[in-house]
């Protein structure tokens, strides 16, 4: 009964043994999928890592320490699993601030920001086409797209202070200007007091206009 036991505990592992290792290929096989892949219906980018990857890493280091021999592929994979862990996280934080930065866009400027949009798009791209997780640029690739995306956020606060604060604040004040002083007192004045007092007011006023046009026209030449 013992050796019958023994006999079938042993061909049990080693069926078990062996259909792992054939999962592992498996597995493993998602390691040549591209770094980022775009959702077909909502358009929105994501990490294009295999779970699976890090469950064959886990049951690896599980049958390591109990000594259990492991295929060459799995100890490749086992041995990069810093790497892997390591790029996952870089990707999902970039596509965080990919979008965090993009929303920050302002609707009425977002036709102004197309071509650098279309620009950070291609410094992306490669991770969409060309890049897998067993190539070796990846680190180029990460630095380039983060140069990219400050380069984008710093655009995108220019054009929003110039927006807030130099052209829409102006427009608001020219919209609250009034031409004709009406005065408050109950005081009378002749037909010429009254038309010489609108002058005046009117003079004056014309003179802030004139400054505010002046620095909306500046901020617009500043945006484009």
């Amino acid at each position: 009964m013992y050796n019958k036991i023994g006999y079938t505990l042993f061909s049990f592992e080693f069926l078990w043994r062996q259909k792992w290792a054939s999962e592992v290929e498996k597995a493993k096989a998602g390691l040549q999928a591209t770094l980022i892949i775009r959702h077909p219906e909502n358009n929105k980018l994501y990490v294009n890592f295999d779970s699976e990857i890090l469950t064959l890493i886990r049951e690896a280091k599980c049958l390591t320490r109990i000594g259990i021999d492991i295929p060459e592929s799995a100890k490749i994979v086992l041995l990069q699993e810093d790497k892997f862990k390591m790029y996952n996280n870089e990707l999902q934080f970039v596509l965080r601030e990919y979008d965090r930065i993009v929303n920050k866009i302002r609707p009425n400027t977002k036709s102004l920001l197309v071509p650098h949009l279309e620009d950070l798009e291609y410094k992306l791209r490669p991770g969409m086409v060309t890049l897998t997780w067993t190539s070796m640029n990846i680190d180029g690739y990460l630095s380039h797209v983060h140069s990219g995306l400050a380069k984008l956020e710093q655009l995108i606060i220019n054009i929003n202070d110039i927006m807030e604060n130099r052209i829409e604040n102006n427009l608001k004040s020219l919209s609250k200007t009034v031409l004709v002083n009406l005065p408050q007192d109950a005081q009378t004045y002749t037909l010429d007091d009254f038309v010489h007092m609108q002058e005046e007011w009117i003079k004056e006023e014309s003179e802030k206009l004139k400054s505010k046009n002046y620095e909306v026209e500046g901020a617009v030449e500043d945006l484009i």
